[in-house]
């Protein structure tokens, strides 16, 4: 069931998002008024935050970029990790607080999102065969997180693109429910948030 609840979460989550997609195109109408739905808005790179040591991804935006939707690819060398791990991860986030900074800068000081992250490793698991309940044994091959993050954005005269940096602070699923709901006074808040960095392209 736990299982079960998680998927049905990331395919609602995913339904959602399409919908919103082919209904509303006017991030791309606004900054690229001939590009079709379904070719993407931006490409983005990204440095830990759990989706890995070096991630890149491609992503939609909707809501004239309030609303941003980015598939990852993600790796971990083993010289970091300790073995070589693969992820993919769906971020979404919202971006409620835009300030004009200038004519050719904003600023987001604040934005929201969720990670639906999938580690393709053999070591990991998406369910146990025991006799124990199925929430008793989460699953260690897809976790979801939380982001908080800045963001801001510099257009280029020169090529016609929008630079994006963002940093942003993760925290991941079980880390939180430990430090919340289990044992909360042996564990400091960085023992379960990450920084991220990333840079991302908007066409």
């Amino acid at each position: 069931m736990f299982i079960l609840k998680n998927r049905c979460c990331a395919a609602s989550a995913l339904i959602i998002t399409l919908f919103f997609m082919l209904a509303d195109n006017s991030a791309a109408l606004e900054h690229n008024p001939d590009r079709p739905w379904y070719i993407p808005d931006l490409i983005s790179v990204q440095t830990a935050g759990y989706i890995g040591y070096a991630a890149g991804g491609i992503g939609y935006l909707c809501f004239h970029r309030f609303w941003e939707s980015t598939l990852f690819y993600g790796y971990v060398p083993e010289e970091i990790g300790g073995r070589e791990i693969h992820t993919l991860s769906w971020k979404n986030s919202i971006y409620p607080i835009r300030i004009a900074v200038g004519e050719i800068c904003e600023l987001s000081p604040l934005y929201l999102g969720t990670t639906f992250l999938f580690a393709l490793d053999k070591s990991v698991h998406w369910h146990y065969s025991t006799d124990c309940p199925d929430w008793y044994y989460p699953p260690t091959g897809f976790h979801v997180a939380l982001n908080i993050g800045i963001q801001v954005l510099i257009k280029s005269q020169l090529f016609q693109i929008i630079h994006g940096f963002y940093a942003e602070i993760t925290m991941l699923d079980t880390y939180m429910k430990a430090y919340f709901w289990d044992d909360h006074e042996h564990l400091a808040f960085n023992d379960c948030a990450t920084l991220a960095l990333g840079y991302k392209i908007i066409f």
